[in-house]
């Protein structure tokens, strides 16, 4: 017998070794094992087995299965499935999924020390009529078939408590569960709701978790015991036996989607795939669901839907007011930012001991533009981004490559700042309210989980009385004492030419509004905006939201974008502008022979410079019947990629693109 072993790089081939007689019987598809290769000892994952090979030269054997670290049938069967379809070689999947199989994992200690936690009975938690109805139906309906579920909630309805009570489900029924959450920052919140129920049984993973730390969850999960995995997208690779349940909460958010590297895959699709393959629940939540999803569930019937139209308890939804900034009078002292109505509503919170939420999606302190005779807007020398002045560390940022630039040669008569970022406001909200506590949650003020959490656990216990941040307190948090939100620049985001733009700003607004008034103390949100009359902030704001999807779908559908087709981008980089065009142009000629009538480009990318590499890309708009036989005629391109281009150019295949920026 001869086995197929791939070795975690990227080659688009796999190795034939001959399997010993000992190991003939046991050895099966998905297997780690141990072999030479290139006279080094090395692992490898067997992708398939056979009786006869066509090569006919020497071939080592199998030295022996690795059986400290065994991948379980269901993952093993996604990885397969996610290879084909993200057109990826098997064995780079297994080094991005995988890694830590690699890696010796033994650890004589496998206790985790946990955080402080009150452990309360599940059966005290008590479900609303309506969360019960969502609950039972969910349950009654994956007995009868396993197609995905999604439940659709207004911000505050208690999706959380239904997927406490299912995982409760699951447990009982000595099966595992697995919870998706699209940012680490949120994971501490999730983590200690599940923990106060399930205790030890809750693991947390994520890219940010120590090796030590993951070698002892492995450790665990080697145990018969059911487990909860609280976790970002790199969880679902997580090798949990008996996996019973699978949540992708906040489904719609574009952190799910790898974008920087093959494979290109969406944790929510492949999170569908392994439940498939595992026999499990698969339940997608979201108060503001992705086009796709909305389209799956209430247009073609893809989905079981369960909708949660009420807030949880006796919370009401906020009452929201729309700011026309272009009527506003408050000029003096850079604090035209702020409205007058805003400042007096924050007052007036702030005197009844209540909590505000800040939302600007934009970091740093303001772009800087220079004033001489030949007007100027700095921009990174690497990329085709507008650089954005920070405060603090008195440089001027790019945030894309992250290069720092000096400008002291600049005086200040020089300079003018052009719009403004969080860092600003940070600095005007000190301004305005001396006496109260005022925190900043960006990527610059949190860049690490323990700072994340340090941020929220200092709000949680109301030590600071203002949260100002980016699009990362906008989504899951769940703070009682918050009772008013304001969005400072509400169209902001919403020029950028992407075909996702405005689907992410309602999602956005929506969402934070959803911050406010959670509990009994009645919630008001406060929108800024110079454009008062537009269609989207309107429907955000008078939760519209199935107005909104199916204007969208019909925009979607005029202009041949997702849902209606399978949209595949070629990103072609390099340092070199002209071998980038001469690889683009290549590799369209081959690919305009099959899809001469879906093909759009080569073009250069919006942004057509980062990092110091140009950027030119390739769109096919494909429809979903042909999808599958247009991945077998792509995969002829990947596995040739390196014949076909200049090696300074590189090639990213990106199935199912959220973004064409």
């Amino acid at each position: 017998m001869y086995a197929q072993v791939c070795f975690p790089f990227f080659i688009n081939k796999t190795f034939t070794y001959r399997v010993p007689n000992e190991l003939v019987r046991s050895l099966k598809s998905g297997h780690l094992v141990e072999v030479k290769f290139k006279n080094k000892l090395c692992k490898g994952f067997v992708t398939s087995l056979s009786l006869d090979v066509a090569f006919k030269g020497p071939l080592n054997s199998i030295l022996c299965i690795d059986k400290s670290n065994v991948i379980p049938d269901d993952l093993w069967h996604t990885l397969l499935w996610m290879s084909n379809y993200y057109v990826t070689p098997i064995g780079k999947i297994t080094q991005t999924t995988l890694s830590w199989a690699f890696k010796n994992n033994s650890v004589k200690n496998t206790k985790i020390k946990n955080n402080d936690y009150q452990l309360t009975s599940i059966d005290s938690l008590q479900l609303t009529p309506n969360q019960y109805q969502a609950y039972n139906k969910i349950n009654q309906l994956y007995t009868k078939e396993s197609k995905p579920q999604f439940l659709y909630g207004v911000p505050g309805s208690g999706k959380t408590e239904i997927y406490l009570k299912l995982t409760q489900k699951k447990i009982e029924e000595n099966k595992s569960s697995l919870i998706l959450i699209p940012e680490i920052a949120l994971s501490s919140q999730i983590f200690s709701r599940f923990q106060n129920y399930f205790g030890e049984k809750v693991l947390l993973w994520h890219s940010q978790s120590t090796d030590l730390y993951k070698r002892k969850v492995l450790n665990k999960l080697k145990e018969s015991t059911p487990y909860i995995i609280v976790g970002a997208r790199s969880a679902l690779f997580t090798p949990l036996n008996n996996l019973g349940l699978i949540i992708v909460d906040e489904e719609h958010d574009s952190s799910y989607k790898e974008t920087e590297r093959q494979p290109c895959y969406h944790a929510r699709d492949l999170a569908i795939i392994r439940a498939k393959y595992s026999n499990s629940l698969i339940l997608l939540g979201s108060a503001t669901p992705s086009l796709e999803t909305y389209y799956n569930s209430t247009i073609i019937n893809k989905y079981h839907i369960h909708e949660l139209n009420e807030r949880y308890g006796d919370a009401k939804l906020p009452k929201v007011k729309i700011v026309d900034m272009n009527q506003n009078s408050s000029i003096q002292n850079n604090q035209h930012l702020f409205s007058d109505y805003l400042i007096k509503k924050i007052d007036k919170a702030l005197e009844k001991k209540e909590q505000v939420l800040i939302l600007h999606n934009r970091r740093g302190f303001s772009s800087i533009k220079i004033c001489t005779e030949f007007d100027e807007i700095l921009k990174c020398t690497n990329c085709d981004v507008i650089l954005t002045f920070h405060a603090k560390l008195n440089h001027l940022i790019c945030h894309h490559c992250n290069k720092k630039y000096s400008f002291e040669q600049y005086t200040k008569k020089d300079i003018t700042f052009l719009g403004y970022g969080t860092e600003q406001i940070e600095t005007i909200l000190n301004e305005l309210f001396p006496h109260h506590g005022i925190l900043r949650m960006d990527s610059d003020s949190a860049n690490s989980m323990k700072k994340q959490k340090n941020i929220l656990d200092k709000f949680k216990n109301k030590e600071y009385d203002i949260l100002l941040g980016t699009q990362m307190i906008a989504k899951g948090l769940d703070f009682s004492n918050i009772t008013l939100v304001a969005v400072m620049n509400a169209e902001l985001g919403m020029l950028i030419p992407d075909y996702r733009s405005h689907e992410k700003m309602f999602q956005l607004i929506y969402q934070v509004i959803g911050r406010s008034g959670r509990r009994e103390k009645i919630g008001q949100a406060i929108i800024q905006t110079y454009h008062p009359d537009n269609a989207l902030i309107q429907m955000a704001t008078n939760y519209q939201s199935k107005k909104f999807y199916n204007l969208n779908l019909e925009s979607r559908k005029s202009l041949q974008y997702p849902p209606f087709i399978r949209l595949v981008r070629f990103l072609f980089q390099s340092p070199d502008i002209n071998q980038c065009i001469a690889s683009a142009n290549k590799i369209y000629k081959l690919l305009q022979v099959h899809f001469s009538k879906s093909i759009i480009g080569p073009l250069p990318c919006p942004i057509e410079r980062l990092a110091n590499k140009s950027r030119y890309h390739i769109l096919l708009k494909i429809k979903p019947e042909k999808l599958k036989s247009s991945l077998i005629k792509i995969k002829k391109i990947q596995d040739r990629k390196e014949q076909l281009l200049n090696k300074k150019v590189s090639l990213l295949i990106d199935i199912d693109s959220i973004s064409v920026l």
